[in-house]
């Protein structure tokens, strides 16, 4: 799919290249990408020409996560079905910055867990997110996973204690789902979503 508009982000990316070499913190640049990329997520967008597959997606997102981010083994704990594709009505980057987004809150806050669950339910797909304290989760968490469920098809909820929770049902789709991304090639890739959102907790590519 295309970007509403790339020029913001190609200055983005040169900017982050040119501090790369200089040998500078590319994080300054990184946040401006992760605005920029919410903000173009968020945006209602026509419907994508292939479903996502949520299980392959998350499940390499969750691994690239756990490679990269320096955090104590076990912090993060993902159920989703192997070897099984769930087809979703919605933009892969949109599926995977909601998660990475509200990821967060839970590395926020000192000694929390986060749980990721995607598991099918009688013709839907019931994705859930639990962990961290909910006021150092950011607000646009909320915002991308209403965007996810709307541009899904589906409904999310939103826990009211104090540890950030969100579920979001969408309805499974037929047909053949785009392929998901490779763990291995988010890790590669300097700009891939989980850089963007968690860049100051990961051990960056270039670093």
């Amino acid at each position: 799919m295309e970007l509403p508009n790339p020029e913001p982000r190609t200055r983005l990316a040169e900017q982050a290249a040119r501090r790369g070499l200089r040998g500078l913190d590319p994080l300054p640049v990184l946040s401006g990408l992760r605005l920029l990329t919410t903000a173009e997520l968020l945006c209602p967008a026509p419907p994508p020409r292939r479903p996502a597959d949520a299980a392959g997606t998350l499940e390499a997102l969750c691994t690239a996560v756990q490679g990269s981010v320096r955090r104590r083994a076990g912090w993060l704990y993902a159920m989703i079905p192997p070897g099984q594709e769930l087809p979703v009505g919605v933009r892969g980057r949109l599926l995977q910055a909601a998660v990475l987004c509200a990821l967060q809150g839970a590395l926020r806050t000192g000694g929390s867990r986060a749980v990721v669950r995607c598991l099918p339910n009688a013709g839907s797909l019931l994705l859930c997110l639990q962990g961290g304290a909910a006021v150092l989760t950011p607000p646009d968490a909320v915002s991308l996973w209403k965007r996810l469920a709307a541009e899904g098809g589906g409904a999310a909820v939103f826990g009211a204690g104090p540890v950030f929770t969100a579920c979001a049902r969408l309805p499974l789709c037929t047909g053949s789902p785009a392929p998901a991304p490779a763990a291995e090639a988010l890790l590669r890739d300097r700009y891939a979503l989980p850089y963007v959102y968690l860049g100051e907790w990961c051990a960056l590519p270039w670093l």
